[in-house]
């Protein structure tokens, strides 16, 4: 089974914050950055954690430190 796959964009300034956030929570996802010019993020999360990564994002967009969170098809599975 594949992690769930989701793209954000962030702040640039508080990128490392977001990756921070992440990392604290005892690793709920895999971060890394996509496209460090236009501040895109990518994360892989284990199903188990979705729920709890969806809301520590959801807390990092009403900081403003997410600008949009996307969830997609991973990229890794075909």
């Amino acid at each position: 089974m594949y992690c769930k796959y989701y793209k954000a964009k962030s702040l640039k300034s508080k990128t490392w914050f977001v990756f921070g956030a992440i990392r604290n929570e005892e690793n709920v996802a895999f971060g890394r950055t996509l496209d460090k010019k236009e501040s895109i993020l990518e994360f892989f999360v284990a199903p188990d954690y979705e729920q709890h990564f969806i809301k520590i994002m959801k807390y990092l967009k009403n900081k403003g430190y997410i600008l949009e969170l996307k969830k997609e098809i991973n990229r890794l599975a075909s």
